[in-house]
Formats: structure tokens, sequence, C-alpha cells
């Protein structure tokens, strides 16, 4: 709301100017506000074209035109796209042969390997935004961290929600994004960083 605001101001309105000039776009009538007032002083800056003697309809200038759009465009929502569209179809399969490949068991830490399965459709969408890797390079990257840590009892290995994405401070890391890119460019699958690759939270 306050961008909104902002931008008026920045353009030197006030609220009932914008109001005023919002109600000729919609030729609709405006309420309590002083309209003959108002009036002069869009037309001295240029929002409303020069009222002739007769003239009842105030005509906007197109950059009156452009502000409203600006204005409007934040009151839009924009949908979000479905789990399908982010991920692909039969992304449930996927998902649930991602989380199988964890160990039904707890690890060291105290925390079960395998987690909710609605819990990693959520951050496994959040992946798919921000990362392009394909489902098969996915399970292929799992199946090489679960063995990895196999081998040592599974002892600091991460859930496999946070093998996807942890939030440290205002970063999400992705340890499921570093074996991703290890797969993809022939990298040395034994010593890949855990959490290097992140996207900045706002």
């Amino acid at each position: 709301m306050m961008e909104m605001f902002n931008l008026m101001i920045g353009k030197g309105l006030n609220p009932n100017q914008f109001y005023l000039l919002y109600c000729i776009r919609k030729n609709t009538g405006s309420l309590t506000i002083n309209i003959h007032q108002e009036l002069r002083s869009l037309e001295k800056n240029g929002w409303i074209k020069k009222m002739e003697e007769g003239d009842k309809t105030p005509v906007l200038e197109p950059k009156s035109i452009t502000l409203i759009q600006q204005v409007e465009s934040f009151f839009i929502t924009h949908k979000k796209k479905t789990a399908t569209q982010v991920m692909g179809k039969g992304y449930g399969d996927n998902l649930r042969a991602y989380r199988d490949t964890f160990p039904k068991k707890k690890l060291p830490s105290g925390e079960p390997a395998r987690n909710d399965l609605r819990n990693l459709e959520i951050a496994m969408k959040w992946f798919f935004e921000n990362h392009e890797y394909s489902w098969e390079t996915i399970l292929k990257a799992t199946d090489v961290y679960v063995t990895k840590y196999e081998k040592v009892n599974y002892l600091y290995m991460r859930t496999s929600v946070y093998f996807i994405r942890k939030e440290v401070g205002k970063d999400w890391n992705s340890t499921l994004a570093n074996y991703c890119a290890a797969i993809d460019n022939g990298d040395d699958l034994d010593d890949i960083p855990e959490n290097a690759f992140g996207e900045k939270v706002v």
C-alpha cells in the first residue's frame, strides 16, 4: 500500500487528486472532495487537458492514464502456478520415490530421515522454481547422497526435506542442488560442497 502512495507523492499528486483522476477515467462521480480546486491543480500540472469554457468533462493526459494503470497493477493478484505446472505430471510418484530413497529410520541426530510428503512437496516446488534439474537428475543425486552417508551410518546426513533446502540466516541453502550440479557437470561425487548453492530470501 505504501508503494502506491509513494508513487502518487513522487508524481506530485495528493490522494484526492489521484482519486479524481481515477473517477474521470472510470466516468464516475467523485465524493466529498473540492472538485473545482483539484481540477485547477490537475490542469496546471498537466494531468488533464486545459478546459475551455463550456467543457463539462475533463480529459486525461496520457501520463494520467499511465499512472492509473501503474496503481491498478498493485492490486492484481498473480495466480501462483500449481505443483503440477511447476514439477510436471506424475510429480507425486517422483516425490514418493525421492522420499523412499531415504532410510525408514531416525538419523543419529534423532530426526526421522523421511519427512511428511506435504512438507516435501512445498520444499521441492521451491527447488523446481529456483533450479533447472530433471527428476531423473534429482533422484540420481539423492541416491548418491544417501549411499554416501549410509557408509558412515548416516552421521551428519540431512533429512529428506533439509536435503532439498535448509534456511541459514536469510538464505536458503540446497545440498540437493550441489549434487545435481555435480552430476550434470561430471564432477567428483565424493567431493561435493554441502551448502554452496542458495537463494536470498527477501
